[in-house]
């Protein structure tokens, strides 16, 4: 191709651009897509193109399309300085794919060896990418360029989380705090560790610096008083798992006081929260009420002060009124859940190849294995024989999981659905938890179903799924 005809293609390309940043302006999300897409198409090599592209369909809620578009730049865009690879590698982090920007912030740590931006963002890079004892090296030399860099201090913390040393990263926290106290994102990672310590009451403290969501509606934030005579809206926030685990804090007597309590939600979850009793509607449902409460406010709002004022007494608060468990001694139906939301920054260290569920199959071959993950298809199913569950919403998957004796689940939403429902659960978790399950131990204050099944070291899924074929062998169960 002729420089001609390049430099002609590149002018086509960003006409085409503009088009789309038109189209942007009065609203035509999807229009305007295509035209970025159309003019990536034209001029691939032009990186400012890919870039605008992954913006708008981060924008639009399409994450896994953003982080498709830069990988496609990481390949074919030019970047002719450091600058540029430190902008692919940002655009990266912010798509949840910054595994993916080690290599670009590697060479902007080559070209500028003494900067501590530099190193920061390949720390941070390489904790993304599962590599923390190397990215901990890296965070050191930042530290070591500029001790009092408070955005420095956040990565370290979060790099010694990720190797489990909690006591440091919730010093490391602390200082960058100190230096930087309006730091919204470093509060709530230090929420998150003190959960994992066993600070409940800081925990709820710190996660009050996420950010809130409000109602568009003139009621006003509930302050923890009296709700009688008055209307509450508690409005559902962050994934599914979420919501089905802080769903127990409206049962709370102090809600009961309240006239009426409306509940906002993922739009297919409102059948099952409404099948179960609760007063429930879509988020973003125009809804007019006296107070409102973010629901992952309710345990501060409340008083919650230990694990122990999680569990209620009200379990299982999830149940589709009508709807009995399958009742029966030994275990004979067993739902499989591999893996979570691929979306979550975090699915690489919390979900497991399918095929990691074959010794389970092939060990236990007498007990009805069902598969109870979502939007599998057929090639990704483990191999033997499993039953295919049918896809619903969340109502559905209730009542199929009322069907099973267990369901053996990673971190994802229909574990903590199970244990709302009172189904037996066996939770496999990572070497690193969520905050939500503490630092250690087999059971957990949240569920009285569940079994913890903890990572020995990072990585190491082989030994959580014999210590889970194990557990199956001990329960008497037929053909173990």
């Amino acid at each position: 191709m002729s420089a001609t005809t390049l430099l002609s293609d590149e002018t086509s390309a960003i006409a085409i651009c503009a088009e789309g940043a038109v189209l942007s302006d009065v609203g035509d999300t999807k229009g305007a897509i295509a035209r970025f897409r159309a003019a990536v198409a034209k001029a691939p090599s032009l990186l400012a193109l890919h870039l605008i592209l992954a913006n708008a369909e981060r924008i639009s809620g399409d994450v896994l399309g953003a982080r498709a578009t830069l990988r496609h730049a990481l390949r074919v865009a030019e970047r002719q300085d450091a600058l540029a690879e430190f902008e692919l590698g940002k655009a990266l982090v912010d798509a949840g794919a910054g595994a993916d920007a080690v290599s670009c912030f590697r060479r902007v740590r080559a070209e500028f060896p003494h900067d501590p931006a530099a190193a920061a963002a390949l720390a941070a890079a390489l904790r993304e990418a599962q590599q923390p004892d190397e990215a901990w090296l890296e965070v050191q030399h930042a530290l070591a360029l500029a001790p009092r860099d408070a955005a420095a201090l956040t990565t370290a913390a979060t790099i010694r989380h990720d190797i489990a040393d909690y006591r440091s990263a919730l010093d490391l926290c602390t200082r960058s705090l100190a230096l930087r106290p309006e730091s919204d994102g470093t509060r709530v990672t230090r929420g998150y560790i003190r959960h994992l310590l066993g600070d409940t009451t800081g925990g709820w403290e710190d996660f009050e610096a996420r950010a809130l969501p409000v109602p568009a509606s003139a009621a006003v934030p509930w302050d923890g008083s009296s709700l009688e005579g008055k209307s509450l809206l508690v409005i559902g926030e962050q994934g599914a798992g979420d919501q089905f685990q802080f769903l127990r804090f409206v049962r709370h007597p102090a809600l009961r006081q309240a006239r009426r309590v409306i509940v906002t939600c993922q739009p297919d979850a409102v059948s099952l929260l409404r099948a179960a009793g609760f007063d429930a509607v879509a988020r973003g449902t125009a809804v007019d009420t006296d107070v409102y409460v973010p629901l992952l406010s309710l345990p501060l709002r409340l008083g919650v002060r230990s694990a122990a004022e999680m569990r209620g007494d009200d379990m299982p608060y999830l149940a589709p009124v009508g709807v009995a468990r399958r009742a029966g001694g030994r275990v004979h139906r067993v739902g499989l859940v591999w893996s979570g939301n691929p979306e979550h920054r975090n699915d690489a260290a919390r979900s497991i190849p399918a095929s990691g569920m074959l010794p389970l199959l092939t060990t236990h071959h007498a007990l009805q294995f069902v598969c109870m993950q979502h939007h599998v298809a057929a090639g990704d199913m483990p191999p033997g024989r499993v039953e295919m569950c049918a896809q619903g919403d969340w109502l559905a998957t209730a009542l199929q999981l009322c069907t099973l004796d267990v369901l053996i689940s990673v971190d994802t939403g229909i574990a903590h659905l199970a244990g709302a429902l009172g189904v037996p659960v066996w939770l496999l978790l990572p070497h690193v938890p969520d905050w939500r399950w503490g630092a250690e131990g087999r059971t957990t204050p949240w569920y009285r179903s569940a079994r913890l099944f903890r990572q020995p070291a990072r990585g190491d899924w082989t030994r959580v799924l014999t210590n889970v074929s194990a557990a199956l062998g001990e329960a008497g169960l037929p053909g173990a």
